[in-house]
């Protein structure tokens, strides 16, 4: 039983440069779009008085939070239309701003999986 054991162990330790490397270009894609993302959005999206959002980009640990919820899949989609309504809409700016959310879910996801 041993034996097992300790083939695991050593094995996961082997891996473990790999797994570093990969959580680090993680972290950098998500600091690199979050600040983006505050470029973009930092204040420019309107809520009602009722609402508390949570997914903005104002502040930079906002900003991660909600590129890291846009990364995860949880309701991107709703976020990415709150970024076009604050572009004015389904028209020209707003539509173009759609790249930003589906390049960040895509390749976002394609770092997580670690398929090229």
């Amino acid at each position: 039983h041993w034996t097992a054991l300790s083939n695991l162990v050593a094995s996961l330790l082997n891996s473990m440069k790999s797994i570093m490397s990969l959580l680090l270009l993680l972290f950098l894609f998500l600091i690199i779009f979050a600040l983006l993302g505050m470029q973009l959005f930092g204040g420019k999206f309107n809520f009602d008085e009722t609402q508390t959002k949570r997914s903005t980009f104002d502040t930079f640990s906002q900003a991660l939070l909600t590129c890291f919820q846009i990364l995860t899949g949880e309701d991107w989609n709703l976020v990415m239309y709150d970024g076009i309504m604050a572009y004015g809409g389904p028209v020209f700016p707003g539509m173009i701003i759609c790249i930003y959310f589906v390049i960040l879910f895509i390749c976002g996801n394609c770092i997580l999986s670690h398929r090229p």
